[in-house]
């Protein structure tokens, strides 16, 4: 029962998004259930495997703690003396938000019923007039059987107005954006002519002033960033949500009440980043074939970026001049996949050449994703930006007698790392962990 209510309450509750173990005896009548899904480690969902790095929240099971289990089977399933009719609520679920939003402005949104995949993104103007730093987020989705993922962008002042034009020429609620927060249509010729007649340089300046914000995936709930930590959102921004609904799962299904709620704070001692670690040519693989996965076999990505990149992607995204930018410090890693994923790693290669494993997910499973937040974060200082890197590879196995492409659709693959990354000002450096 302890390991029960310590280990998997968090997603086997009412609140939860799996079926409930609120109730002993109910779960007792699934004892068979669960002790296999122990004995096979499917059960409880920690992908990250172990000897790497020590994980905030680890609720994987030790060797010791799966032979109860085992031991509890081989004795028959023995029960104990009852001490309480329920099972106490986990506490992750409880978020005490700043800023709670809506995310569908009419409150219901039904999915695309000609696409197995809609992406679809919504706009909301950022209600604060003066800096503020997002410090925690959590989502809740209305719908889970047609949500999912769910991706924040904040789109800076400069950019909000070109936007908002583009996004309310679409019709019907929000608009279609498989390639991040912008609208898919400014792929057209015409929609670029047209912007750049009313507002000149306007594609520079969107591409140039949306970053990601906050993600939710399935097996993902509330958290908050790391103390002192927040990512900055300016006056005049606005937030871009965008939706990846998968209505093959539940046709005919609307995706009503989704909301998300934010931990704000007006001043943080390191400004932060969430890093999309990817190469953007592989979502047009149809096109370039630079992801392409053979039918039958399996296939491995590797892409990475030096730190000399990642902190001019936080100097853009934080308003901090280069110059004041002393050492960056990596605080976590999330791989993300699609179902042909089998295994994934991403680490980090120091200025003196040594690898590190941040994160290595031997066996992929889409539907349970976290960001993995480090105990003991990485120092990497100024001087060593341009040698060390960040690096995220990807294995697929291909089952299927077609050939898979990178892409933004569910059939399609993705490779991804993100990771959550804090400016140390320069007169605050400190020296690298390496």
């Amino acid at each position: 029962m302890p390991l029960v209510a310590d280990n998997c309450i968090t997603c086997h509750s009412e609140t939860g998004v799996s079926f409930s173990f609120d109730n002993p005896e109910e779960t007792y009548n699934l004892r068979m259930a669960i002790a296999s899904a122990v004995a096979d480690e499917r059960m409880p969902p920690w992908l990250a495997e172990s000897g790497h790095q020590a994980y905030v929240g680890d609720y994987s099971l030790t060797a010791e703690e799966r032979q109860l289990v085992a031991d509890w089977a081989g004795a028959g399933f023995p029960k104990g003396e009852p001490t309480a009719s329920r099972f106490a609520s986990p506490d992750v679920m409880e978020f005490d938000a700043d800023l709670t939003v809506s995310v569908i402005p009419d409150g219901s949104y039904l999915p695309n019923q000609e696409r197995k995949d809609d992406y679809r993104c919504f706009v909301f103007d950022w209600p604060y007039e003066e800096d503020m730093y997002v410090t925690g987020f959590m989502a809740t989705p209305g719908n889970q059987r047609v949500s999912h993922h769910l991706v924040n962008f904040v789109v800076g002042p400069e950019a909000a107005d070109i936007l908002k034009t583009l996004s309310e020429e679409e019709p019907g609620q929000g608009h279609q954006c498989f390639g991040g927060a912008l609208p898919d249509s400014i792929g057209s010729k015409e929609v670029q002519a047209r912007l750049e007649e009313r507002f000149p340089g306007g594609l520079e300046t969107l591409y140039r002033n949306n970053f990601w914000l906050s993600h939710w995936a399935p097996g993902m709930y509330g958290e908050e960033f790391p103390a002192d930590t927040g990512i900055l959102v300016r006056p005049g921004s606005v937030i871009v949500v965008q939706m990846h609904y998968y209505s093959a799962f539940a046709p005919g299904e609307p995706d009503v009440g989704t909301e998300m709620h934010f931990k704000l704070a007006k001043h943080v001692d390191k400004p932060s980043v969430n890093l999309p670690l990817t190469n953007n040519r592989w979502l047009y693989a149809t096109r370039n074939e630079t992801m392409a996965i053979p039918p039958g076999e399996s296939a491995t990505f590797e892409t990475s970026e030096s730190f000399e990149q990642v902190a001019g992607f936080a100097s853009r995204a934080l308003r901090i001049p280069p110059e004041q930018i002393g050492a960056l410090e990596l605080r976590s890693a999330n791989i993300h996949m699609h179902s042909f994923g089998a295994s994934g790693e991403a680490s980090l290669l120091h200025a003196s050449g040594q690898k590190e494993t941040l994160l290595n997910i031997p066996r992929w499973d889409l539907d349970w994703q976290r960001d993995f937040l480090f105990e003991d974060s990485k120092i990497i200082p100024k001087e060593e930006f341009e040698r060390a890197r960040l690096i995220v590879e990807c294995t697929f196995e291909n089952y299927t007698e077609e050939v898979v492409y990178g892409g933004y659709g569910s059939d399609d693959e993705m490779c991804f790392n993100f990771s959550y990354v804090s400016v140390i000002r320069q007169e605050e450096s400190v020296a690298s962990t390496d």
